[in-house]
């Protein structure tokens, strides 16, 4: 059976009381309203159609999985009474056959029991060609799912395949989803559902003004008991500023997932407490393989070779977070300790670049058949982490004589599905500066670096193709066994890092400010920190009414 494993949490915590006493806080009333500001907005809440790591955040509330993760990246029990392995039997003596038996107290917010044909359901709408779905690539394995009685499924596979187990958690696509509401639409790109959803988690949507905020009330019926908060306002604040003046003013109970220079440029805010934890979630640059000059392999190391990645960790990131350049993070047993970043190194980027044909020019930009070397990177707007990152990188390159427009835009414009005119998934960039976070703690990139994963199947953006690869990944995904797995993702990170599909600038650290009067805020290692938001509490709330 595949080994979970267990991250030491880099948490840094200050003392979990008051740091201020008499400091006015303007928690909610009664402690029954809870106060989240977010950077980004959702463009939908059906985790089968949702491409954002925010959307996967805010399905926390409404959705639940079969299972889930806790703080310590462990894959416990969610809709599911227990987590399949061999031991309990249910992982078959050959791998073939996963079986989960459901709890039998789940309801959907509308009232009507969650039952196994809501599973079958779900892999259904992700399996089906209609559906605008971010990717495929985690379910093609799965020959058919029965339902021999309303609380067992069966997934009966094609053949071993490890990654499954995290094929029906609640922070991807597979969070579960109600048939009885959906099974009647051909497709669920654009239906009502989607801005109005009803799940089987511990919140209810009842309100979402675009551009502001979304109101969610406590599910009573929840099965794993009532939330002890009985109402989350969460608030857009996509301006570094405003998200800083709410935290100072208390206009805010918990800051999620701060860009660095939010964090670093709040320092002590009285009755507030800052909290770093270790994530998988990497910044990285992705070079776009499918069209000159990036997919020019010289090219890519010579960009790599012609920035310095610890100035950037150092003057953009203030030193918060890890360094590795490959896809798995530097805390995890899966982490090839082998991998070493390019050094930075002008004369050998310079060397390639005149390898690959592109010798300076006039005005020092280099030249190939008649043709400037310029390219574009794209990114989020607003981000100034990102912003000031670009900056260094259109300074460091122009020094080689390539020429760097950058070309920013809302999160919701950049990763748009091909199909809805997206950059990245349609292959239309040079450079590409964004994030991944990967919502389980499986080290399987399948989605990412095989041509399986290619749009629209998957989230290989850089389109890169690599028949050594595609075995690596086919044959590590494969295996239950822990000791080969690990032996063939070193090789898998190693080959990353040679050919460059996407160059991995550091893991970032959770940031995140919250009041002290919030008690149970544990943050993930693996997927979001609203894992457990129906056990937080508001303990101490101040007389101020909200």
């Amino acid at each position: 059976m595949r080994r979970v494993f267990k991250v030491a949490v880099l948490v840094i915590f200050l003392a979990d009381v008051s740091l201020m006493a008499s400091v006015p806080r303007a928690s909610a009333q009664n402690g029954r309203t809870l106060r989240i500001g977010m950077t980004q907005e959702p463009a939908t809440l059906d985790p089968i159609v949702g491409t954002l790591a925010v959307e996967t955040d805010i399905d926390q509330l409404v959705y639940s999985g079969l299972t889930r993760y806790d703080e310590h990246g462990n894959l416990v029990p969610d809709l599911a009474a227990e987590v399949p392995t061999r031991a309990n039997g249910g992982i078959s003596s050959d791998g073939r056959v996963i079986t989960y038996h459901l709890v039998h107290n789940a309801r959907w917010q509308d009232g009507v029991p969650v039952t196994s044909a809501d599973v079958k359901f779900t892999y259904n709408a992700i399996m089906n060609p209609n559906n605008d779905v971010v990717g495929r690539v985690l379910y093609e394995e799965i020959a058919r799912v029965e339902t021999p009685d309303p609380y067992t499924v069966r997934l009966v596979l094609k053949r071993p395949w490890a990654p499954v187990l995290d094929a029906f958690g609640d922070s991807n696509q597979g969070a579960i989803v109600p048939a009885h509401l959906l099974a009647k639409y051909g497709n669920v790109n654009h239906v009502d559902f989607n801005d109005a959803p009803i799940g089987s988690g511990p919140y209810k949507l009842v309100e979402w003004r675009r551009g502001s905020e979304m109101v969610f009330e406590e599910n009573p019926h929840f099965y794993r008991g009532a939330p002890k908060i009985k109402r989350v306002v969460i608030r857009f604040l996509t301006n570094d500023n405003t998200m800083m003046i709410a935290l100072r003013s208390h206009e805010l109970d918990e800051g999620d997932k701060l860009n660095v220079s939010t964090y670093a440029n709040l320092g002590n805010v009285p009755g507030m407490v800052p909290a770093l934890s270790t994530q998988t979630w990497w910044e990285h640059l992705t070079f776009n393989h499918s069209r000159a000059p990036t997919n020019d392999p010289r090219v890519r190391r010579a960009l790599c070779y012609g920035f310095d990645v610890h100035e950037i960790f150092s003057k953009v990131a203030h030193g918060l977070g890890m360094l590795g350049p490959g896809s798995e993070n530097p805390a995890t047993p899966w982490y090839n300790k082998r991998l070493r970043y390019y050094p930075f190194d002008p004369r050998r980027a310079a060397q390639l670049l005149d390898a690959a044909g592109w010798h300076k020019g006039p005005g020092g930009i280099r030249i190939k058949n008649g043709k400037r070397l310029t390219l574009t990177i794209m990114s989020t707007s607003g981000n100034i982490t990102r912003e000031q990152t670009e900056v260094i990188l259109q300074q460091s390159w122009r020094a080689l004589g390539v020429n760097l427009i950058i070309k920013n835009s809302p999160a919701a414009t950049v990763f748009a599905l091909a199909q809805n005119g997206g950059p990245l998934y349609g292959g239309k960039y040079d450079i590409a500066l964004s994030a991944f976070i990967q919502a389980t703690a499986d080290p399987e990139r399948l989605n990412f670096n095989t041509e399986l994963g290619l749009p629209p199947n998957g989230n290989n953006i850089s389109f890169y193709r690599s028949k050594e690869m595609d075995r690596l990944e086919d044959e590590a995904a494969g295996t239950f066994d822990t000791a080969k797995r690990k032996r063939l993702y070193d090789e898998i990170q190693e080959l990353e890092v040679r050919d460059l599909p996407y160059y991995t600038i550091r893991w970032e650290a959770g940031k995140n400010m919250r009041s002290v009067d919030l008690r149970g805020f544990r943050p993930a290692v693996v997927g979001s920190n609203f894992w457990n938001i129906a056990d937080w509490r508001l303990a101490r709330p101040s007389a101020l009414s909200h």
